[in-house]
């Protein structure tokens, strides 16, 4: 991979105006609205954005799963917009977060309405706490205990448990150093080294992009230890999208964009893809859901997969949001 991409910086033209037509600007505003719509009109009574738990990656068998994972990415789309309807989903996320609390800031992946049961995870811990703070919401200080899950390499363990057996996953990781707003060189070197290596360091998210969407929204939260595979990412992804301006299903295409947009590249492929999305969105104001995350890529059988409608539209919205000229 290192090689295609040292080719690909040599023929690659990053220089690129963004559309500035009126009329697909106006084609983004009017989609960003009809998501809007559509999450406040799904948004569970207690404040929960639903998951799925699907049998297979196809998400034709699936079933209502009650977490907390979901919600943080609306909320991360949704923060800073200012409507009625944004306000009155953003108090009541919140407040499903904050219930879900456990005593010194710990979460766990699924919620107290599940008959399911689990560990306590860094994963729901780093992103609900970082969502928490950049909402100037409360919470029970939680810092150390984070700090303190690390193995011998002083990488972070996903799990806050001594029953289960404990794994390091790369996302994970990048969650955080986001949340904690440090640039770790322990966990910077080994993130870095295995997206260079193209080595897969990601349990729970069968995707690459997902991951490079994971750094890429850390560095744009100042993690900039992420910026030195800059590069890399970037032709990684422009060398996966299709000819329809797509970057696979309407999660990866999200995924994809976002990716591109924090680290500032704006060249035609990003609004190619913008465009496949506008005309992706299915008439309710979504996107069909995709497999987010799964059990574990370590296993035989990785599946059951989670994801939601409701996740799929806030990574697009995120990603429209972004997009120049969308104030």
């Amino acid at each position: 991979m290192v090689i295609l991409c040292s080719i690909l910086l040599l023929v690659r033209n990053y220089v690129f105006e963004p559309m500035n037509d009126t009329l697909i600007l106006q084609e983004i505003h009017i989609s960003i609205e009809k998501a809007i719509n559509f999450l406040h009109r799904n948004q569970l009574d207690y404040g929960e954005f639903k998951t799925y738990i699907c049998a297979d990656k196809s998400m034709e068998n699936c079933d209502f799963d009650s977490s907390l994972f979901t919600t943080t990415f609306v909320l991360y789309a949704l923060n800073g917009m200012q409507n009625e309807e944004v306000e009155h989903m953003t108090e009541k996320a919140i407040e499903f977060l904050l219930a879900e609390q456990e005593e010194g800031g710990v979460w766990r992946y699924w919620s107290s309405r599940n008959t399911r049961e689990i560990s306590p995870d860094l994963d729901d811990i780093s992103m609900i706490s970082f969502i928490l703070e950049i909402n100037d919401v409360d919470f029970d200080e939680n810092r150390q205990l984070i700090k303190n899950n690390i193995n011998k390499d002083k990488l972070f363990l996903t799990w806050v448990s001594p029953d289960f057996k404990n794994d390091v996953d790369c996302v994970v990781n990048a969650n955080v150093l986001m949340y904690l707003g440090e640039n770790n060189p322990f966990v910077c070197s080994y993130i870095n080294q295995a997206i260079k290596l193209d080595k897969p360091c990601s349990i729970y998210y069968s995707s690459r992009l997902s991951l490079f969407y994971m750094v890429s929204r850390a560095f744009e939260n100042n993690i900039t230890c992420f910026g030195e595979n800059k590069d890399v990412i970037i032709d990684y992804i422009l060398d996966c999208q299709n000819q329809d301006g797509s970057f696979g299903n309407e999660l990866e295409t999200a995924l994809a964009l976002n990716t591109l947009l924090n680290f500032d590249y704006l060249g035609k492929e990003t609004g190619k893809g913008i465009i496949n999305l506008l005309k992706k969105q299915l008439e309710n104001g979504s996107w069909e859901k995709a497999p987010a995350f799964c059990r574990g890529m370590n296993r035989l059988e990785p599946g059951p997969y989670f994801g939601s409608e409701e996740l799929t539209t806030a990574l697009v919205l995120e990603a429209l949001r972004k997009y120049p000229g969308i104030k």
